[in-house]
């Protein structure tokens, strides 16, 4: 069984991932973004492989052109309603 923290960050991976195609950007373009090797990023939103540091996390944040609070509440609907935002 999942932990909730577990839960949240695979949450926040598959967010990542929708935000990368809302915005029609690769992973390898969020990545020299950010300034991390795609190798490593791709590590990141892999369930189960590495987690993301925080201070990534708010430089995907920026990225975007949100909130961390923002990709984070984004996350946590994905928990509270799975079948409410697919990608």
């Amino acid at each position: 069984m999942q932990t909730y923290g577990e839960k949240l960050e695979a949450a926040i991976n598959k967010q990542i991932v929708v935000e990368l195609a809302e915005r029609d950007m690769t992973q390898k373009a969020l990545a020299e973004a950010i300034g991390i090797e795609r190798a490593t990023l791709n590590r990141y939103l892999s369930a189960g492989k590495s987690s993301m540091p925080m201070p990534v996390l708010f430089r995907v944040a920026e990225v975007f052109g949100i909130s961390p609070r923002v990709l984070l509440e984004r996350a946590e609907a994905r928990i509270a309603h799975p079948e409410a935002r697919t990608a």
